[in-house]
């Protein structure tokens, strides 16, 4: 009978042995998981440190508005481009410059017409 129980316990020792070298050869493995993680999460940060200085500089006001002057060829605006509210009437036409219909051209129309 003893020598039944012993063996029966034997068993349970090399059986809760194996559980446990099993569990810690996985917990192994989920801490070189978080190690990689964290040093990945570490690189985006610095990613986004290298971006965000990058971005800075290139939204500095100084550089933008060489840039603009440079290629947009943009003019100062004089004062004869604004308009009273009282003279706005008499400077918008009654009819737009450009009649499409006469020239044949009726893009969304044609659009339109091809989706039917």
């Amino acid at each position: 009978m003893l020598r039944a129980f012993n063996a029966c316990l034997v068993v349970a020792v090399l059986v809760s042995a194996y559980v446990l070298y099993s569990l810690e050869h996985s917990i192994r493995g989920i801490e070189r998981q978080i190690a990689r993680s964290n040093a990945a999460i570490a690189n985006e940060k610095e990613t986004i440190g290298l971006l965000n200085a990058e971005w800075s500089s290139l939204i500095r006001p100084d550089r933008l508005q060489r840039l603009a002057e440079q290629y947009l060829e943009l003019k100062r605006i004089s004062p004869d481009q604004f308009v009273k509210i009282n003279e706005l009437a008499t400077r918008i036409p009654d009819e737009p410059p450009v009649k499409l219909e006469e020239q044949g051209k009726d893009a969304i129309g044609d659009i339109l017409k091809a989706m039917e």
